[in-house]
Parts: structure tokens; sequence; C-alpha cells
């Protein structure tokens, strides 16, 4: 299964519109958001994606009720654990995620830090996509899963 990966779009509507093009592109199976989308007209961006997804929220996104309205009701309070093919997906925004990982836990996909990388702990795998907007950050990123594999690949926003 293939699995697109976003966090800390920040209201980038062009880089939210290429990150949808390009997801579409390739057919992922399903995209986790972890946070920080900001206002409802980003969530219409992603409600354009071919595929189904879920999102938490983040420390910035303000708007719950509208973001969540919006969604149809795909956007949730983290932790939010969902369970897709007989995997379990843990999906955060910040906090120490140490707390949260428990050995049945599959993937854990986290945001916040605008920082991307991913790492096996234990048999789990922990993924930050970095930003979708690129602020903070060298540049704006987000991942693709793929869970057969259990292989990360980075996608720089600029080179598609």
């Amino acid at each position: 299964m293939k699995i697109g990966i976003i966090s800390d779009s920040h209201d980038n509507l062009i880089n939210m519109q290429k990150c949808v093009h390009y997801l579409n592109n390739i057919g992922v199976d399903f995209v986790f958001h972890c946070g920080d989308i900001i206002s409802p007209f980003t969530i219409k961006v992603m409600n354009e994606l071919k595929c189904d997804y879920r999102a938490v929220f983040g420390n910035n996104d303000g708007e719950w009720l509208n973001l969540k309205e919006i969604s149809k009701n795909r956007i949730f309070k983290p932790p939010y654990l969902f369970e897709l093919d007989n995997k379990k997906f843990l999906l955060l925004h910040e906090g120490d995620i140490a707390m949260f990982i428990d050995n049945s836990i599959d993937f854990v996909f986290y945001g916040h830090t605008h920082v991307k990388y991913s790492f096996n702990k234990n048999g789990q795998l922990i993924v930050n996509p970095g930003t979708l907007a690129g602020y903070l950050a060298d540049s704006a990123t987000f991942a693709i899963l793929d869970t057969n594999e259990f292989n990360v690949e980075f996608i720089d926003v600029d080179t598609i």
C-alpha cells in the first residue's frame, strides 16, 4: 500500500495543490496529515485527493469546527489511532512520541518540527515528513510510504 504523509502545510495553497496533484498522479491509496493545516480553505484542496485521508489538529489550527466540517469529519484531536489494511497507524502533531508508542502500533507519523526524518524503532516505523509549507526549513517536503517494503521516500515540492 502507498501512503502519502503531509504535515505543517500552514495554508501554503500552491504547495498543497502540487502535493495533491502528485499524490493523485502516483495513485496513493491513503493520505495522512500530521497537523497545522490552518484554514478551512486548505482542507478544500485536500478534498481533491482521489483517495481517502485522515488528519489531526496541530498547535496552529484554530478553526476546529470548520476544519472538521469541511473535511467531512476526517480531522481529529491527536493522538489519533487508525487501522488500515491490518496495520495500525498513530497520527500525532507534537509532543513526546515515546509516550504514545507501544508494540501494537506499526507506523507513527508526527509533525511540528518541520524537520524530515524516518527511523525504525523495534519494528515500528516513525516518520516526520517535514513541512509542506517550507517555512523554517531548508525545503518544502512530504513523504511517500510503501507499507509493503517498509520504505519512505521524501519528496521536495520544488522538484515536482
